[in-house]
């Protein structure tokens, strides 16, 4: 039997995806976990033996990527403490079904004694260590990554011969992708430390600690910095009457090239430069290679900054309530501190590698890309995009100077087939003992039951200052540059940092997908926003501009007409 679950992932990969986003996705999990294994103290002897299970870290079923579950659950019994772990990684993947895996025990008590707890004991003191000194540890890796990443950006990938292209990846995948084990065990960390502030609330408090824990954060996330740069530059251009006159009327190729033009000098202009610079490479969807960043887009910004300026004013800030643990003893209120501090800081540099992480799939896009050039300059492909269609494994195949013969059939029925998936709706769980090409058989053309209306239940992940919030909804299946977001309920089935850029506008937030610490959830608790994930068939269920009250001590969502 196979388990296979997209509830966290699907926040990275949403809806249907491209075999190359795929295979490239798949290359990833498997060699960052190795190396991650390597940096938690598991020994050699056991990654070697499981080669096969890190190579099935994710499956691609129905062209959307699914974690298969069971590898996951491998894989955290590899390192010390997986009776608590367990429910602390089932909790991040907002899972909604537990599964009990249970690690095959030590053969004999001479093995239990003399090999097993030695190897666990040297793994908890490295875990221990890693968890220490993780802060230095990624302040290295971010330098490097800069380091790195700056001469790197600097190539001209159009005058690479396709050799030379295939070389760069490998150069890329070595230098940063499998080198990534840093942000991994950060993950990791997270993970940990929000599990147990969460354990330690519920004990001495009786609250949700993942609710708790971010409430009085005042450390600033990285990938809260678009969102508010966007209202910084709102700002600029509102001091500015003509050009505003010119957002308000202007179509967005119109805007760019007065922008370019006779308002280049203009204080809004250089803010409008710096963002594409900073933040260019973000984007939702921006960890599928298909999906255009905003800098080969421009156009979707401006768009962006024209809903802002005519959007109504952002809501009012949640300052967060009363000090729950304020009567507490004071060495509870110190260990609540110190459990709290440690989850804080690890969300805060799980951002900043996330960032990093954008930046390597925004070059490995503009990299395929190059290629797809070549490969149209020599009659292989007949658009550029078609590279998608195929996986990394076909681009260098061709690249060897294998055979083009059937390309062509192949390109256009996996297109069909991207196509088809988009109209089915699959579950996010899936138990089988059928190998994938006989799940999709059973999946093909199948058509979602009708959404419940009325009530839908998720969970609380970001408090309000009261226990209802009610608002217009904002149904979004997908992003859209042009809605109205301000003072909006959004209701969405997930989001990702490439969304943050519109969070600051929002009254409230419901997503069908992630648990308590998907980027909804950690955003919005960052930004005083009320919060509900995990609502099953939400965008489904509320109809567009319908009212709703989203009742924060129940976790449900109430559609009021």
């Amino acid at each position: 039997m196979k388990i296979y679950d997209n509830s966290n992932i699907a926040e990275s990969y949403s809806g249907v995806t491209t075999p190359l986003t795929y295979s490239f996705a798949r290359a990833v999990y498997q060699e960052v976990y190795v190396h991650f294994c390597g940096m938690m103290g598991v020994p050699r002897r056991t990654v070697e033996a499981n080669r096969p299970m890190f190579a099935k870290m994710v499956e691609f079923i129905g062209g959307r990527i699914y974690y298969d579950l069971i590898n996951w659950y491998r894989l955290v019994s590899f390192l010390p403490g997986y009776s608590f772990n367990r429910g602390f990684f089932e909790k991040m993947l907002g899972l909604q079904k537990e599964y009990h895996y249970t690690p095959p025990p030590p053969k004999s008590a001479l093995e239990r004694y003399f090999v097993v707890l030695p190897r666990l004991a040297f793994q908890t003191v490295k875990v221990a260590l890693s968890f220490v000194f993780m802060g230095a540890l990624v302040r290295r890796f971010n330098r490097r990554f800069d380091r790195e990443y700056a001469r790197l950006s600097a190539l001209d990938l159009a005058a690479l011969e396709l050799p030379e292209c295939k070389a760069l990846y490998f150069r890329v995948y070595e230098e940063f992708v499998a080198r990534w084990q840093v942000p991994i065990a950060n993950d990791f960390a997270v993970m940990v430390a929000a599990g147990a502030a969460d354990k330690l609330y519920r004990a001495w408090l009786k609250e949700d600690g993942y609710v708790q824990l971010f409430s009085r954060s005042r450390r600033p996330l990285v990938s809260l910095d678009p969102g508010y740069r966007i209202l910084e530059i709102a700002a600029l251009i509102k001091k500015e009457p003509e050009l505003l006159a010119l957002f308000a009327g202007g179509q967005p190729g119109e805007v760019l090239s007065a922008l370019r033009g006779k308002f280049k000098a203009s204080p809004a202009a250089a803010g409008i430069s710096d963002y594409l610079g900073r933040f260019g490479s973000r984007v939702p969807s921006e960890l599928k290679l298909e999906s255009k960043s905003i800098n080969e887009q421009p156009e979707f910004f401006i768009s962006l900054l024209q809903a802002t300026l005519s959007s109504a004013s952002p809501r009012e800030v949640y300052s967060g309530g009363a000090d729950a643990a304020a009567n507490l003893p004071f060495w509870r209120r110190l260990v609540l501190g110190a459990v709290g501090g440690w989850a804080v800081n690890s969300v805060f540099r799980r951002e900043e590698t996330r960032f990093r992480r954008s930046l390597i799939f925004g070059f490995s896009r503009r990299l395929f890309l190059a290629i797809a050039d070549k490969f149209a300059a020599r009659g292989l492909l007949r658009s550029r995009e078609d590279i998608f269609y195929l996986t990394i494994e076909e681009v260098f195949a061709l690249i060897d100077g294998g055979s083009a013969e059937g390309l062509g059939a192949l390109l256009a029925r996996r297109k069909t087939d991207f196509e088809l998936w988009k109209l089915a709706d699959l579950p996010r769980r899936i138990e089988s003992d059928l190998p994938v090409w006989g799940i999709e058989a059973g999946l093909r053309g199948s058509v979602a039951a009708p959404a419940a209306r009325g009530v839908l239940k998720g969970v609380t992940a970001a408090r309000a200052r009261t226990a209802k919030v009610s608002g217009v909804a904002l149904v979004l299946p997908d992003f859209d540059p042009n809605a109205d977001f301000a003072g909006k309920i959004l209701v969405t089935r997930q989001t990702d940092p490439g969304w943050t850029i519109i969070f600051p506008l929002l009254k409230g937030i419901v997503v069908e997908r992630g648990g308590m610490l998907s980027h909804a959830a950690i955003v919005a608790r960052e930004l005083r926003i009320p919060c509900i994930v995990g609502v099953e068939r939400a965008v489904a269920g509320v109809p567009q501009g319908a009212g709703v009250e989203m009742r924060m001590e129940t976790g449900e969502v109430h559609v009021l007409n």
